[in-house]
């Protein structure tokens, strides 16, 4: 097998969840390239069915499954759905998850509860269901889908950082429990454009705060990252080139060295 095979998904059968846009999407569509049919999990059924279409024109099976993850009692139909229709499950990536910045005093209990279900409780759920299905065709691959503000400490993310770090070490410990046949593994993307990052910069824009360029300033490789960026490490850590990989945490993020975000928060 040459080494350029190895990074082929031929056969295999993967769910993404929030798969309708941004790193979600650009997954699927970089899996459909390697050979894998794709389940596409999110909760906006026309911004899936347009990636479905994209995945079809690659030759590949693709899934339309309207999935609100943070929706428990949702997951063992997805499942189960993907299983029936796509006749097996090898691949995992949550990719679903989120928060909105806030100051430290507006972060109440119900806050942080709400970030650490979407970025935690729902992936590890959603990993459990779909364990079984992996070993009843020998193995798998688990993706999670962290942040670098798991990893920095930035004012406004006490909830959605502190969920990213969770899922993060969570990665290690499933990592421990499901050896040897399922590997898992975390991407950390730092300032990927997606449209939330967009609608962000925007915002900020419109207040007269120019983030973007001192983001890009702040980053070695001078640019901020695209969905395809996180594609690519994506294939890499599900496929056969990653077999000896697991429990580990890769950071794309052009080379974040310094607090990426200004401090717009204001001290108390």
């Amino acid at each position: 097998m040459s080494v350029l095979d190895r990074f082929r998904l031929t056969g295999k059968v993967a769910i993404v969840t929030g798969a309708g846009k941004g790193i979600g999407a650009e997954i699927a569509l970089a899996y459909a390239d390697a050979g894998a049919d794709v389940a596409l999990l999110a909760r906006t059924v026309a911004d899936l069915e347009g990636i479905a279409k994209a995945v079809e024109e690659r030759g590949r099976r693709a899934l339309v499954v309207p999935t609100d993850v943070m929706d428990l009692e949702a997951l063992p139909p997805a499942v189960e759905r993907t299983v029936a229709e796509l006749g097996g499950l090898d691949i995992l990536v949550n990719n679903a998850g989120g928060a909105v910045p806030a100051p430290f005093m507006d972060s109440r209990a119900e806050h942080m509860e709400w970030a650490f279900h979407f970025n935690v409780s729902a992936p590890v759920e959603l990993t459990r269901l779909c364990v079984p299905r992996m070993l009843e065709r020998g193995g798998g691959a688990v993706l999670n889908i962290g942040s670098m503000a798991g990893a920095h400490a930035s004012r406004g993310y006490i909830a959605y950082g502190t969920a990213k770090a969770a899922i993060a070490h969570a990665t290690k410990l499933m990592a421990s429990d499901l050896a040897p046949r399922i590997r898992v593994n975390a991407i950390l993307p730092g300032a990927v454009e997606t449209w939330a990052l967009n609608w962000f910069l925007g915002y900020k824009e419109e207040q007269g705060e120019p983030v973007r360029d001192k983001m890009i300033e702040r980053t070695l490789l001078q640019r901020n990252g695209e969905p395809a960026d996180v594609a690519g490490a994506a294939l890499f850590l599900v496929s056969e080139a990653a077999s000896w990989v697991t429990g580990k945490l890769l950071e794309v993020d052009g080379g974040w060295c310094f607090e990426l975000l200004p401090r717009t928060i204001p001290d108390l």
